[in-house]
């Protein structure tokens, strides 16, 4: 997963890493976050960002060594699930009405507009989660695959991209159930054009080839 940061999503990531490693110290964490993205050192980490953004992708073995160096430690895919926080944060903020359900909440008839308003919030909240963080994460590597052409690709719909995102990976990663939203998350922290196919669909197309870019190799993309 590649994404671009800024010296802003830095300091969320900092704070994550304060939230979920509250017992490393400050500068290790940092120093580790560093590493973990490529940079030797904090102070090229500040440099390089100073004036813009750069395109980075997670060392964890970079990041968990350095922490076991001075004596802390890790759980495998913390590093991972800061970045991808850093992409779903992005796309919450490109699209103030999308939660992992998709666009909203679902409607059921039952439900009163307060019900569905809790509903809402309680789901936009949930995309900042690991969970969601790793299937944020799988959705990322699935449509890394892809180019993008200029024109929105009517033939796939996120609820059927996502599907087959659940079913991509290999030995060295897991598959692994992936929300509607988080499929549309990670387009949009990719860079993909999103629109949602109506006002009332949870469900988004967007400007995805149908064709695989790793081996040209054709993959049916679900209506």
């Amino acid at each position: 997963m590649r994404l671009e940061i800024t010296a802003n999503d830095v300091e969320d990531m900092k704070a994550e890493l304060r939230a979920t490693l509250p017992e490393v110290k400050s500068s290790h964490r940092i120093e580790a976050l560093a590493r973990g993205l490529g940079w030797n050192t904090n102070a090229a980490m500040r440099a390089s960002l100073a004036n813009g953004s750069a395109e980075v992708s997670t060392n964890e073995g970079a990041f968990l060594g350095y922490l076991q160096e001075h004596g802390f430690d890790s759980e495998p895919g913390r590093l991972a699930r800061t970045l991808a926080k850093v992409g779903i944060r992005r796309a919450m903020a490109q699209e103030p009405f999308l939660t992992q359900f998709g666009y909203n909440v679902y409607r059921g008839r039952s439900k009163t507009p307060e019900e569905r308003r809790a509903e809402f919030l309680a789901d936009r909240a949930s995309m900042l989660g690991d969970h969601a963080a790793d299937e944020f994460i799988q959705a990322c590597r699935f449509l890394s695959q892809f180019s993008k052409r200029k024109t929105i690709n009517r033939k796939s719909s996120s609820y059927g991209l996502k599907h087959q995102a659940e079913r991509f990976g290999d030995s060295r990663h897991s598959r692994g159930y992936v929300a509607n939203g988080m499929l549309i998350a990670a387009a949009l922290a990719l860079g993909f054009k999103v629109q949602q196919i109506d006002p009332d669909s949870p469900n988004a197309w967007f400007n995805i080839s149908s064709k695989m870019t790793n081996d040209g190799e054709k993959l049916a993309l679900a209506a």
